[in-house]
């Protein structure tokens, strides 16, 4: 029986907003001294590098090496703290998009007496900044959220997933884990004892939540 839900963030609960990507690679490309099209290459690099580095060794850089390992990967030499800054502020500026079906089924999910919580594999955008967008936006449904950035650890890591059941204090297999990713998200919880539901566009979020609910439920 399903008692306790954890969500993926990115391309699960919220769509990243198309400004955000352009405003912070004219940012970038004016910082480093470069053309935007070897930012956004060396900015796709690097995010493909910590997702695979995170699957084979289950390892989270920080905000701040990541940061480093975009600069070094343009030749770059840069206050990391002041990209930081910049990119929260972008960020600010433009916030994902939250789809209203998505708001309905959180609030639903917590009428119906699920207890809910956040797990996110965070890059170039802290954990804490995106928390704080999250409970603006839902209000203070989530019990806890957990974020690679912070952790030092990231999804499909075993580790990751344990804290989620550490933190609820519920038993592995009455979590429901919700994700967009096969490997970090539904390989990963499923590794940890936990049901896993993969997520392939937000729009269908609500069907595929109550379908693998129901599905644990079934006799």
């Amino acid at each position: 029986m399903i008692s306790h839900i954890s969500f993926d963030v990115w391309n699960t609960l919220v769509l990243p907003n198309p400004c955000h990507a352009q405003t912070r690679t004219k940012f970038l490309a004016a910082c480093f001294h470069t053309e935007e099209a070897a930012v956004r290459n060396a900015y796709v690099e690097v995010k493909k590098w910590v997702t695979q580095h995170a699957i084979e060794t289950g390892y989270a850089p920080s905000l701040f090496e990541n940061i480093r390992l975009l600069m070094l990967y343009c030749n770059a030499h840069n206050d990391p703290s002041f990209i930081a800054k910049a990119f929260e502020h972008i960020f600010d500026e433009f916030k994902p998009v939250v789809l209203d079906p998505t708001v309905k089924l959180i609030h639903g999910l917590v009428e119906d007496g699920y207890t809910l919580s956040l797990g996110s594999n965070s890059s170039f955008i802290s954990g804490r900044t995106v928390h704080n967008f999250l409970e603006n936006t839902f209000g203070c449904v989530f019990r806890f959220g957990l974020y690679s950035d912070l952790l030092g650890y990231a999804k499909p890591k075993e580790t990751f997933f344990n804290k989620i059941t550490k933190s609820c204090d519920i038993a592995a297999n009455n979590i429901l884990h919700v994700g967009d990713d096969p490997i970090c998200d539904l390989q990963g919880a499923q590794s940890a004892g936990m049901h896993g539901a993969l997520v392939g566009r937000p729009e269908d979020i609500r069907e595929v939540v109550y379908e693998a609910i129901s599905g644990v439920c079934a006799p």
